[in-house]
């Protein structure tokens, strides 16, 4: 085989090689663009799936605020409601109060001038 024939085998076969190369690029560029198609869709799906995950906990927070703030305000109702009775109980419980001081009061001046009386009669 002389130098000639040798190097137009190689050319060839670099040829060749070449031409399988550029196939290569080609089919490997369309599946990478493929890919990156494949990618961007279910980053976006994802994106939406959390958007729409993120909008229906807020709702639901909301929800349950609301429930949460129905209660309190009833708590809160319930324990005022309870706050003017034990008021109103403590003002009845003064004027027993009073009512009875009068009473052992009159009782006392009653003792106290039976007292005078047994005593002047005594004497």
């Amino acid at each position: 085989m002389s130098f000639w024939e040798a190097l137009a085998l190689v050319s060839a076969a670099a040829t060749i090689l070449g031409v399988f190369l550029a196939f290569y690029a080609m089919v490997n560029n369309r599946t990478l663009k493929q890919e990156a198609a494949n990618t961007r869709e279910m980053i976006q799906r994802e994106v939406a799936n959390t958007r729409e995950m993120i909008q229906q906990e807020a709702a639901n927070t909301r929800a349950m605020l609301t429930v949460e703030s129905a209660n309190t305000r009833e708590i809160l109702g319930k324990f005022e409601q309870g706050q003017e009775e034990a008021r109103r109980e403590a003002a009845e419980a003064r004027k027993e109060m009073a009512e009875a001081n009068r009473y052992l009061a009159e009782l006392i001046r009653g003792e106290g001038e039976r007292t005078r009386q047994a005593i002047r009669a005594s004497s």
